[in-house]
């Protein structure tokens, strides 16, 4: 699998981390603070006049439908939804204090995972043409950052010994900025001075995860993934990540979209995405560095 990610600065107890994880393997949720509780926080926060985001779909692959997400508190999260509404659509509340969107919960490659419910403050004559703007950016930028509902699920922070502020995270945002065929970027280090390899730059979150057998191939032995993955829909390549001057640092795990096109171009297209980013890595030290 491909996919290992998201940046973290090193803290004093990283010398301590374990062996990799499998990729099922995962941290336990604590108190309800989903990797998608915190997209729909920081997106809140960025929107004045919202009162409440909601995400509603199953945590599981044909399971009941729960709360995968809410700004009205973590502790509604994987709550059941007694009568789960699958409608979209736009309306003014009863009492005419809301208006409210009823958009899609979709992946970043275009599966819909579920529902979003986002409320805005709302007083008799306003327009709400920007409130529905503004909610369907909310959902682009959501599903921009979101694979599956695994990964929306997935604990965050992924690891306490790691923060998002460094430039392997910076290097990842710009990179899949200057790139919007990329569905997944994720960067694969050491931290100086440590022995196991983890994510340190995801547009996915994952941060701190410790690399599994798949990535150790590319990463001990400079070889290669490539894996047709999700419903058939995504390419995923796997490359020896390297400094400027060259030298073998880790891994560069990148997922495009597929449609049954040619496999080897789009390996191609990853090569020269995965010298671009080389560029800018003057040493595996430098991905560590704390940014504002």
């Amino acid at each position: 699998m491909v996919l290992r990610l998201t940046a973290f600065l090193l803290s004093a107890t990283i010398a301590t981390l374990g062996p990799a994880l499998a990729d099922d393997d995962v941290p336990p949720v604590v108190g309800g603070q989903t990797y998608l509780q915190h997209l729909l926080t920081r997106a809140k926060a960025g929107h004045r006049g919202i009162t409440s985001v909601v995400v509603e779909g199953p945590r599981d692959a044909g399971k009941e439908v729960v709360v995968l997400g809410s700004t009205r508190g973590a502790r509604y999260v994987f709550t059941k939804v007694a009568n789960p509404d699958l409608s979209l659509g736009n309306a003014i509340t009863a009492d005419r204090r809301h208006f409210v969107v009823r958009t899609a919960f979709k992946s970043n490659s275009g599966h819909r995972l579920g529902t979003m419910v986002i409320s805005f403050a709302y007083r008799a004559g306003m327009s709400t043409k920007p409130m529905v703007t503004t909610a369907r950016a909310i959902a682009d930028d959501v599903a921009r950052a979101t694979l599956s509902t695994k990964n929306a699920v997935d604990p965050y922070p992924y690891s306490s010994a790691y923060t998002g502020r460094t430039f392997a995270q910076l290097l990842t945002e710009r990179t899949i900025a200057r790139h919007p065929e990329l569905l997944v970027m994720m960067i694969h280090a050491t931290p100086p001075g440590a022995t196991t390899n983890v994510i340190i730059g995801s547009n996915i979150g994952r941060i701190g995860k410790a690399a599994d057998e798949d990535d150790l191939r590319v990463i001990d032995k400079g070889e290669t993934n490539l894996e047709v993955g999700g419903d058939n829909d995504r390419f995923e390549t796997e490359l020896p990540l390297l400094d400027a001057g060259g030298t073998r640092i880790g891994a560069l795990g990148l997922v495009f979209s597929y449609n049954g096109g040619d496999k080897q171009a789009i390996h191609k297209r990853g090569l020269a995405i995965r010298d671009e980013v080389a560029k800018a890595i003057a040493s595996n030290a430098v991905l560590f560095q704390p940014v504002r």
